[in-house]
């Protein structure tokens, strides 16, 4: 029989004892229900700092609560509701409690319905309770989301769980129930920063390069822009790892490298913050979503109190990217031809392609000699400018902060 107490402690009954945290069971079904954290107002699609704050508390708290279950974490998901596919929050609620366990985070957009309809919440975990291996499962969701997603589990429902409650579904075999628990986090409205200060700015590991082309008759560039390119943050610990996400030595930089982008910008915060979006699958299987790129520059739009704009195309495409940047005839990411700042994250590899297409192929200048940017260069900053002909310029800079100089744990946020 489900029991649940809404306030500041949950009540779990397993054998007759009382918990007043959740009890995971050892080698069979959890499931934890995240609503998204406090949220920005809009135009913003992400969380608030106190949102941000949130999110790297909860995640050292349920990492505390699953201690016992290493090897038991089965997937981490970001769920959002398809008539609201650009926001952010289910993914900025779960991806740092991804980065403290090393894993991906899928993200799936789905509509509210019957558990029989295919594309619904119901049917999505339904479809893991009944094709997936046992273990735990890790989920963020807009708050409407929780009440599908446990009566498709349980065959009841529960109270919608109120500020700072979470909700745990497990059980043995397929009796399963659900249970409302308090996180006890308190509200921190300011962004969080790093525990500690960043080293001291070193030196740029890319040599200073800077080149300019006249923009052709036969092109319409946006004219007064500079945008500011750079890389997702620190991946790949070995070789062979790849699952979409970051590591935590990546986190340090993500969450305390806005202020050296800030004096890069001249300290006026960019128009737009414009990125991958998450959504779009990266080549390492099913269980892997290519987020990095978006939850790289998503600390900065949310200590900014600013949207962040999803491309419409893959991210791996260079030539839109270009095209989007610099191109008033692109389908995408179109807006008015005034002066504009914008910061993008991409990937390093389509960064390069994408200012070598625009040089050599829109702007028609084979001559010019792209730098290379290095497979452990997750510093550089690479700047495009155009001014009021149309003329465009490149120049690289960097954030100044050595990849060595990061810790290789993930900066601590205890609740």
């Amino acid at each position: 029989m489900k029991k649940i107490l809404l306030h500041f402690f949950a009540i779990f009954i397993l054998h007759g004892a009382v918990s007043a945290q959740p009890a995971f069971n050892a080698n069979d079904w959890n499931f934890v229900l995240i609503p998204s954290f406090e949220q920005e107002a809009a135009p913003s699609n992400n969380l608030s700092s106190a949102g941000l704050n949130h999110a790297l508390r909860f995640a050292q708290l349920l990492n505390t609560q699953m201690a016992s279950q290493q090897g038991n974490l089965r997937q981490v998901y970001a769920l959002t509701l398809s008539s609201k596919v650009d926001d952010m929050t289910p993914l900025e609620s779960v991806e740092p409690f991804a980065v403290l366990n090393n894993s991906a985070v899928v993200t799936q957009s789905l509509t509210l319905g019957a558990a029989t309809n295919w594309g619904t919440p119901g049917y999505f975990v339904r479809q893991i309770f009944t094709n997936q291996p046992r273990g735990n499962y890790v989920m963020a969701m807009p708050p409407s989301m929780i009440q599908p997603v446990v009566a498709a589990l349980t065959g009841s429902n529960i109270a919608q769980p109120g500020k700072n409650q979470y909700v745990v579904v497990a059980g043995i075999g397929n009796a399963l129930s659900a249970n409302v628990y308090d996180d006890q986090i308190a509200k921190v409205d300011k962004y969080p920063g790093i525990p500690q200060p960043l080293p001291p700015r070193a030196k740029c590991s890319q040599p200073a390069v800077k080149f300019h082309a006249k923009a052709p008759k036969d092109l319409q560039p946006y004219l007064a822009q500079t945008i500011y390119l750079v890389r997702h943050v620190e991946a790949h610990p070995n070789g062979n790892f790849e699952n979409g996400n970051y590591v935590c030595q990546g986190q340090w930089r993500a969450l305390g490298a806005n202020g050296r982008l800030l004096e890069i910008m001249k300290g006026k915060k960019p128009d737009y913050v414009y990125t991958t979006n998450p959504s779009n699958f990266i080549q390492c299987g099913r269980d892997c979503a290519y987020v990095r790129p978006s939850m790289t520059v998503a600390p900065f739009a949310i200590e900014h109190r600013m949207p962040i704009k999803l491309a419409e195309f893959h991210w791996s495409d260079p030539i839109d990217l270009a095209q989007s940047l610099i191109n008033t005839s692109s389908p995408y990411f179109q807006r008015k031809n005034v002066p504009t700042s914008i910061l993008v994250g991409w990937e390093h590899g389509n960064i390069e392609k994408a200012v070598s297409y625009l040089f050599k192929t829109m702007y028609k200048n084979s001559e010019v000699q792209i730098p290379a940017w290095n497979f452990d260069d997750y510093d550089s900053v690479w700047v495009l400018h155009t001014d009021e002909r149309g003329t465009l310029t490149f120049h690289n800079t960097c954030e100044g902060i050595p990849s060595a100089a990061l810790p290789s744990t993930c900066p601590a946020y205890f609740p």
